[in-house]
């Protein structure tokens, strides 16, 4: 088993790439897949039979056995004449040559205008230039023969299948090459290909190849018997009606009224009715719809009754707007004790020994229930945090500006010490046994 196998292995849940990540691979690498571990995601990708690693696009490639970084001199070395290239792209391999864009084919192992031609990068006649007319409908030519020859090949051999024991085998490698046009005239374009199963017309042999000898086509498909009409189509009315968006997602269970449950039920109510925008589209119609998720015979439902009855009182019907509504559920149903109770948690709930993810869960969930600014709850964060995870931020600079920011330095910063800080052998926070870098655990 080779080092990309046994990383495969390794982790069995692989995932595909995202478009954003797909734009950090090399267009040398091989092979590669994603994977989370710990709550982090990583990407992996076989380049000249040595794995590397990646925590996302925005940070460097690694090798898997020794962390080092790899060399942008190594992720270029494999492109051809890089000296006459501007702006080279070391993953993409795109870039300019006398102002026009080029990229590598890897294919076909050079340098290409993006109208498929290929760049000479010593010649200095005028055929050369990717804007002359001729060269430009020869690149066309070319590519549409490469593209007809793909096509007669792929049906022929699909043929093949078909065919009766009796008929002779047709192999891809007799077809007979398309003549390259290498003056002003253009080569003649080969007829179109229809699908498989029709009579495939094949471009004429030159006199040292046979011609290609194609199996009979088949049968046409018999006539449907005569019957009714075919429907009529559908009446505006019900396009119309196929056309309504569809309701996305799962209401909320009613309400009861619970403190407990009110934070819960309201996030909930209110991501079903952001989702269902398109349906939803005023005031009236989200706020008279929210009220019928009160479950009725219960303190939340009466409230939701007498503010239908005074909607409704109005003329015409009036049932404010959605942040009045929110308010509204607020006052009544999230009681100031709630809130109290989820500030003194925000500013005394420790990390300690925890699993960072784990905490700030549960830390985080107190903190949105607190109502509080960014400001307080980036300080509260940073005070539960354990003293040298805290150095670590103070040393940033500049500082982060946002929560978010702060809780992604401080993740990273934990993600790196539970990979790389500790030494093997060391008790993990809450996980028993170190993790210990990529090298130094084949078995994480």
């Amino acid at each position: 088993m080779n080092s990309w196998e046994k990383c495969q292995k390794r982790f069995p849940n692989r995932t595909t790439l995202t478009e954003p990540e797909k734009g950090h691979l090399s267009i040398f690498f091989e092979d590669h897949f994603a994977a989370t571990d710990q709550g982090q995601r990583f990407l992996f990708a076989l380049f000249d039979n040595t794995v590397l690693w990646s925590a996302g696009p925005t940070h460097p490639w690694r090798y898997l056995d020794d962390n080092d970084t790899v060399s942008e001199g190594l992720l270029t070395a494999r492109f051809l004449d890089t000296d006459y290239i501007d702006n080279l792209h070391p993953l993409r391999g795109t870039g300019q040559y006398q102002g026009k864009e080029v990229q590598c084919s890897v294919q076909r192992n050079c340098w290409t205008y993006l109208n498929n031609r290929t760049v000479h990068f010593r010649g200095t006649s005028t055929s050369e230039s990717p804007e002359s007319p001729t060269d430009d409908d020869t690149a066309r030519v070319e590519q549409l023969l490469e593209r007809a020859k793909t096509t007669i090949t792929s049906a022929i051999q699909k043929l093949q299948t078909v065919s009766r024991p009796a008929s002779p085998a047709v192999q891809a490698s007799s077809l007979p090459t398309p003549p390259m046009s290498k003056g002003k005239a253009p080569a003649p374009i080969p007829p179109r290909t229809r699908t498989p199963v029709a009579r495939v017309p094949t471009p004429k042999a030159s006199t040292s190849c046979q011609p290609v000898q194609a199996p009979p086509p088949q049968p046409a498909a018999p006539q449907p018997p005569p019957g009714n009409p075919p429907p009529n189509p559908p009446a505006p009315a019900a396009m119309a009606q196929q056309n309504q968006p569809r309701i996305l997602g799962t209401a909320p269970e009613p309400y009861d009224g619970s403190p407990d449950k009110a934070i819960a039920f309201w996030n909930t109510l209110a991501n079903y009715y952001a989702i269902n925008e398109a349906i939803y589209t005023t005031n009236a119609q989200k706020v008279s719809s929210a009220l019928t998720h009160f479950k009725i015979g219960t303190p939340a439902g009466n409230w939701a009754s007498d503010l239908m009855q005074t909607a409704l009182a109005a003329q015409p019907p009036n049932y404010g707007t959605w942040d009045e509504f929110k308010e509204a559920f607020k006052k009544q149903f999230i009681p100031p004790a709630s809130q109290m109770e989820a500030i003194s948690k925000m500013h005394s709930n420790q990390m300690g020994s925890k699993d960072f993810a784990t905490w700030f869960q549960e830390w985080s969930t107190e903190a949105r229930r607190t109502q509080a600014d960014e400001t307080t709850k980036m300080w509260a964060f940073q005070r539960n945090l354990p003293p040298t995870l805290q150095q670590k931020l103070l040393m940033l600079s500049p500082q982060p500006t946002t929560l978010d920011a702060l809780v992604e330095k401080a993740r990273e910063f934990d993600k790196n010490w539970q990979i790389f800080g500790r030494p093997t052998g060391t008790p993990s926070r809450g996980h028993g046994s170190s993790q210990g870098n990529w090298r130094g655990n084949p078995n994480p």
